[in-house]
């Protein structure tokens, strides 16, 4: 069974990508408290590094094959997660789709055929991300100042339903 630091320097050599080409990787037990629980890695606003999930799924059945570098088809997917959030730290926002294509050009890249069950299961997180964005909150009941928003008379919570115009997604 592979460590967790043989893990992550196996799929970064599976992607050709050294430690000094990549953000800082590290390496935690448990996602934060509002992350989904099928978080395998994650970034933070204004923050360079990329925090991988080792108590994940993933993770595990990476870490359960009996072999230097772990399961090999685990080990694309997560390999894939790295570009994911690497994409993220390079290019700062909130735009998923484009993090998302990184991810599914990599496992091309490595192998993982549109339609093979790896490949679909992203494609299918992508989609999950894409319809909660396209969800439109019933009331957003403070949301900083604006001339424009509509008030209840004698209140100071808006009441206007709003949307991100700039959300990658909603196009």
């Amino acid at each position: 069974m592979p460590t967790a630091a043989a893990v992550i320097a196996c799929a970064l050599a599976l992607l050709g990508k050294s430690e000094a080409r990549m953000p800082r990787i590290v390496l935690v037990d448990v996602p934060p408290v509002h992350a989904s629980a099928q978080v395998e890695a994650y970034v933070r606003p204004n923050d360079n590094n990329i925090y991988v999930v080792t108590s994940s799924p993933l993770f595990r059945a990476v870490q359960s094959y009996r072999s230097e570098c772990g399961e090999p088809l685990a080990l694309k997917k997560l390999a894939s997660v790295l570009i994911h959030e690497e994409w993220h730290v390079r290019h700062p926002g909130d735009d998923e789709r484009e993090a998302y294509y990184a991810q599914l050009t990599a496992l091309v890249q490595l192998g993982v055929q549109p339609g093979h069950f790896v490949y679909t299961s992203v494609m299918r997180s992508m989609q999950e991300v894409a319809k909660k964005r396209k969800q439109k909150p019933e009331m957003v009941l403070a949301d900083g100042p604006a001339d424009d928003r509509r008030r209840e008379p004698n209140s100071s919570l808006s009441a206007v339903p709003r949307s991100s115009p700039d959300d990658p997604f909603a196009k």
